[in-house]
């Protein structure tokens, strides 16, 4: 899989090469980021999903701005559009 580094450029790493940070809201897991190690928090670097919920069940997985990429910032995943 070949993704954008923080750099620009495009390098290969897998899903086990990534930082995964988890953000709750109340007992259930509400936004799930993905980067490469040593990206900052407030860097552009980050995959951003969000989880919604029917009751305690989740229904879908939504990737901010819709986009199955790693240019999102973490501390700004509550401002971002999902889809």
């Amino acid at each position: 899989m070949a993704n954008l580094s923080k750099g620009g450029s495009r390098e290969p790493f897998t899903s086990d090469d990534l930082i995964t940070k988890i953000a709750y809201d109340g007992d259930n897991p509400e936004y799930i980021g993905r980067a490469q190690p040593g990206t900052a928090d407030s860097e552009a670097g980050w995959q951003i999903r969000k989880i919604t919920y029917s009751g305690d069940d989740p229904t879908s997985v939504l990737f901010a701005d819709g986009k199955n990429e790693y240019i999102n910032v973490w501390d700004d995943r509550a401002g971002y559009s999902y889809s």
